[in-house]
């Protein structure tokens, strides 16, 4: 049998077969070589497609899959988008936006007219190619956890103002060849699509999480949300990407980057679908017909030159502007460099309508491979730069948090809540069920091991190491305690009763005894609600704190929280409290974070009366009972338990004890511990 007659293969089985061996072996392949992964997926697909060795043929599932890749790829980039990070620098990305698409334009223009001797629509039409890009490489800075560095938020800003840009241009330069909408209309449409999505998307998502607590229909509505916001951007005349990188800007505060959901939807995107759209990208190439015409190459060399340096350009100056290095110039130009199905849709529909001709529709093929893989790799070398530059400014601090699962009536927002303050640089989380000994204790023992399956099975499912242990105990807070010193933890985190039983016997009884005998931080929640459906966050500090490494890393606690969820945040307290939590942010603060000086704790009980059931209440306590913070916490803790109130409650103290360099606990944190030490 020759090769002629096996292949290109028909067979969909034997097609799913060789695609997945290619996702499989070409990465591995690549990481040998050192070579961008995601440049080596388009070049196999470009060798195994039709163009070349026509091992395989894009069918209707293939190129099903790869454009439903590509829409992933978009909606990570607006899902993944630091929103506070993209307003405060949104000068700067639409100046980026603006630059990286009238530089390569203008430059497109002069080129085609002066050198290629085409004709100004023709022209324009290439101007617009070059001008617009998709973020083709950002799983590349998603992989390194850079996604949220201001270089890559001003790229994605200006990535959704070239898209539009062109877009609109696009329009105008087709107007006078076909009968269309006129450009007004097409803006007026463009508002209202915009506006729809911005004002109903974040509604219908806060209710929806609110009242459905399976994760897969989680999952199912989110996928539904972002086919709906693509095929309207397909109805009103523009790109579905577009659409696909505004639902993720809608999604981004309700779908945290350490969420089960999250890693579900990068498990698949990374995965399965955008792999394949690599592929699809380089089956639609035909080598050996553009090499045989000269006039392609040519027309593909010049543009290709052009448009790229166009691109450094508009990435250096703002570089100079924004005083940034040559790591993040070379992200904000990796980023903007890669251009894929929007150009290949621009050229194709000006390829129907007569105003380019088949060498500059070939031209395009080849620039979309050649910028992908350029892209890729100055993207994968800043990255990597910037990711050991980051590794080497960590400290080798140890941390480990424990999970206590024992009295908490929400399991999964217990375990929402771990999964966002977890320490990044510490070993597995450890999740702890308490059993106190008695006929029942069998019974409940089951109970427990199954409560850990139902938490490792959610730490799983987010990729995150989870040690389980069911104990049996005489007391619920030796037991936690013992649990602490055993596993060598750093951090503590309990869920509370719901409602009115958080009283003054819940604190004598559990919080106090925790308090006295575990040495680390210490949360406890209350959750009314899921935490990405929050929408406002209340931050008490009450009486004088005192700002060492414990109280810092209780604020970086809460920031997490206050990050992840991406509400306003307000924080009370005295001046000298929120002077200290001024400088244990370091300047992290951002545009939602805002700060209120009171005069005593009592003016702080009005801030507590005006929580609805949708806000969430945190109380940085304090550890020393006689302290004048202490007194200020217990009048707090008693206004939350004495009123019937429906909002999340959170409790907060800082470690006992401050770290030294090497990150492990040490002395004291106060002249009063000491004396305290020093009495027994």
């Amino acid at each position: 049998m020759t090769f002629q007659q096996l292949f290109p293969l028909t067979d969909n089985i034997w097609m799913t077969v060789l695609v997945l061996m290619l996702i499989l072996s070409v990465p591995a392949l690549c990481r040998r070589l050192r070579f961008p992964q995601i440049a080596g997926l388009i070049i196999a697909g470009t060798v195994v497609g039709p163009g070349l060795l026509d091992i395989i043929e894009t069918d209707a599932i293939l190129g099903y899959a790869g454009r439903v890749g590509l829409l992933f790829i978009m909606f990570f980039a607006g899902i993944q988008t630091d929103l506070e990070e993209m307003k405060r620098n949104r000068s700067c990305g639409i100046a980026f936006g603006s630059l990286t698409f009238l530089i390569p334009f203008a430059a497109c223009l002069w080129t085609g007219q002066s050198v290629l001797g085409l004709d100004a629509g023709a022209a324009g039409v290439i101007g617009c190619i070059m001008g617009s890009h998709t973020l083709v490489s950002f799983p590349i800075v998603s992989r390194f956890g850079i996604d949220r560095r201001k270089s890559v938020t001003i790229s994605l800003t200006g990535a959704l103002v070239a898209i539009l840009i062109a877009l609109v241009l696009y329009s105008v330069l087709i107007s006078d060849s076909k009968e269309a909408s006129s450009v007004l209309f097409l803006l007026l449409k463009l508002t209202c699509y915009v506006a729809a999505v911005v004002l109903i998307y974040p509604r219908i998502t806060r209710r929806f999480f609110r009242q459905a607590s399976s994760n897969f229909s989680h999952f199912l509505f989110v996928m539904l949300l972002l086919a709906v916001a693509c095929a309207l951007a397909r109805l009103i005349g523009l790109d579905a990407i577009l659409g696909a990188f505004l639902a993720g800007l809608m999604m981004n505060r309700y779908v945290p980057n350490t969420s089960p959901l999250m890693h579900r939807m990068d498990f698949i995107g990374n995965a399965l679908l955008i792999p394949v759209f690599l592929l699809t990208t380089g089956m639609m190439i035909d080598i050996r017909g553009v090499c045989s015409d000269w006039n392609t190459l040519r027309v593909f060399a010049i543009v290709f030159i052009a448009g790229s340096a166009a691109k450094w350009i508009a990435a250096f100056v703002i570089q100079k502007v924004s005083h940034f290095d040559r790591d993040d110039r070379l992200i904000l130009f990796g980023l903007s460099e890669s251009h894929a199905a929007g150009a290949l849709a621009i050229t194709t529909g000006a390829y129907s309508i007569g105003m380019i001709s088949l060498a500059v529709l070939s031209a395009t093929v080849l620039i979309v491979l050649f910028s992908c893989i350029l892209s890729n790799i100055v993207t994968e070398h800043a990255a990597s730069r910037i990711f050991l530059k980051g590794r080497k400014d960590e400290s080798n601090g140890y941390e480990r948090l424990l999970v206590t699962l024992t009295g908490s009536n929400t399991l999964e927002a217990l375990m929402d809540t771990a999964m966002t303050i977890r320490p990044r640089k510490g070993p597995e989380m450890v999740g702890l069920y308490v059993t106190v000994g008695g006929e029942h204790a069998t019974k409940y023992m089951q109970d427990g091991k199954g409560r850990l399956q139902e938490a490792a099975a959610i730490a799983a499912s987010a990729d995150v190491p989870f040690v389980v242990h069911n104990r049996l105990g005489n007391n619920i807070v030796e037991s936690i305690v013992h649990a602490t010193k055993e596993f060598d933890v750093t951090s503590l985190i309990m869920g509370m009763p719901l409602r009115r039983s958080i009283t003054t016997y819940y604190y004598e009884n559990i919080v106090r005894p925790l308090l006295e005998s575990v040495s680390g931080e210490i949360v406890l929640q209350r959750m009314t609600s899921p935490l990405n459906t929050v929408r406002r966050i209340v931050v008490l500090v009450p009486g004088p704190v005192i700002q060492d490494n414990a109280f810092a890393k209780s604020i970086g606690t809460v920031f997490k929280i206050c990050t992840a969820t991406g509400c306003d945040t307000v924080f009370y307290g005295k001046v000298q409290a929120i002077d200290a939590v001024r400088g244990a942010m370091k300047g992290s603060e951002g545009g939602r974070i805002s700060f209120c000086e009171v005069s005593e704790t009592v003016d702080m009980d009005w801030a507590i009366n005006e929580l609805h059931d949708d806000h969430m209440l945190v109380i940085i306590g304090a550890r020393d009972t006689e302290s004048h913070a202490a007194r200020s916490f217990h009048h707090l803790y008693e206004h939350i338990h004495l009123k019937d109130n429906d909002f999340s409650t959170m409790l907060v103290f800082p470690s006992a004890q401050v770290q030294d360099g090497t990150g492990r606990e040490t002395g004291a944190r106060t002249s009063r511990d000491l004396l305290k030490m020093l009495r027994v």
